[in-house]
C-alpha cells in the first residue's frame, strides 16, 4: 500500500515541469504577440505617433499657381472644341511643352540632370512627327516610347483621338480654324 501511495504522489511531479513550461511559452507568446509597435516590446514607441511630435510639423503648403489640376471642378464642363487642348495640357505639356517644341520641365530635367537623350525628337512641330500624321501620333500615345508612358490605360480611345487631333491641327498648325 505504501508503494501505491508513493506512485500516486510522484505522478504530479512528472506533470509539473511540462505544464509549467507550456504556461511559460503561452505567456511569452501572448506578451510578444500583443505588442503594438514594430519592436517586440514597445520600449521605443514610434515618434511619429506622438501628439507632441505632430505639433512640431511645418504647416502644409498651398498648391503652386502654375500647377495643372488633374480633375475639373465639380459641375464644370469643358466645351467639345476645348477637350483636346485640356487633355494635352494635363497629359503632355510637362514633357512636350505648351507649344509642343519639346521644352517641357520634366523632359528638360531628365535631359539635364540624368543625361537622357531622346531616340525620337520630342518636338511635335518637327517634320519627323508631322510625317507620322494623326494615326502615328495615336500609336505613340497609346503604346508609349522608352520614357514616354503609354496612355492606353489612362485615356479612352476617343480621348487619345481627340488629343492627337489637337496636336495635328493646333500644335502643328494643320487646321487652326478648329483650335480654341
Amino acid at each position: 500500500m505504501k508503494n501505491q501511495l508513493a506512485k500516486k504522489t510522484n505522478l504530479p511531479r512528472r506533470r509539473k515541469a511540462p505544464l509549467l513550461g507550456g504556461v511559460l511559452v503561452v505567456a511569452l507568446l501572448l506578451t510578444l504577440g500583443c505588442a503594438q509597435g514594430s519592436y517586440p516590446l514597445d520600449i521605443f514607441y514610434e515618434m511619429h505617433y506622438q501628439k507632441s511630435f505632430k505639433a512640431h510639423e511645418p504647416p502644409r503648403l498651398s498648391v503652386p499657381s502654375t500647377a495643372v489640376g488633374w480633375f475639373d471642378a465639380p459641375g464644370e464642363t469643358i466645351p467639345v472644341d476645348h477637350q483636346g487642348a485640356r487633355l494635352y495640357e494635363v497629359n503632355c505639356v510637362m514633357c512636350h511643352g505648351a507649344n509642343g517644341t519639346g521644352n517641357g520641365p520634366v523632359l528638360n530635367r531628365m535631359m539635364d540632370t540624368y543625361g537622357y537623350t531622346p531616340s525620337i525628337t520630342p518636338d511635335l512641330t518637327s517634320q519627323t512627327v508631322r510625317d507620322l500624321g494623326e494615326v502615328g501620333i495615336q500609336g505613340f500615345v497609346t503604346s508609349g516610347l522608352i520614357v514616354m508612358p503609354g496612355f492606353s490605360k489612362l485615356l479612352t480611345e476617343e480621348e487619345i483621338r481627340i488629343t492627337s487631333e489637337y496636336v495635328v491641327n493646333c500644335i502643328q498648325g494643320t487646321n487652326l480654324s478648329v483650335c480654341p
